[in-house]
């Protein structure tokens, strides 16, 4: 096309009404979306980084008590090698509620809030 062919088109279009109108609360709609998306990825970013400072505190004391006693840390891991399905429960069980406190009840409870 040509640049007065695009300038006319422009002048027709912005001459007019439009034929469809936006609800009042257009723009409060979709920053409630937006908003609640970064919420969610915020909630699940906060889940991540406190299970992994969780594991790393686990990591940690494993190591130290590795170097102060070997055999303590020896009979742990035998005892959670003999007793694998509660020890997989139990890591399951608070891997579960620390979900559900940090994700979704925060999902949950916004919701239906009116900002």
């Amino acid at each position: 096309m040509r640049k007065d062919e695009l300038t006319e088109i422009l002048d027709r279009s912005l001459r007019g009404e439009p034929d469809f109108r936006l609800p009042v609360d257009f723009a409060q709609k979709v920053t409630s979306s937006i908003v609640k998306r970064e919420r969610w990825k915020s909630d699940l970013q906060d889940y991540f980084f406190l299970t992994a400072i969780i594991v790393g505190l686990i990591a940690a004391a494993s190591g130290i008590y590795y170097l102060v006693d070997k055999e303590l840390l020896v009979r742990a891991f035998n005892f959670c090698e003999k007793n694998w399905v509660t020890v997989a429960f139990l890591f399951f069980t608070i891997n579960f509620v620390l979900f559900v406190d940090k994700v979704l009840l925060r999902f949950l409870f916004n919701r239906w809030k009116t900002d």
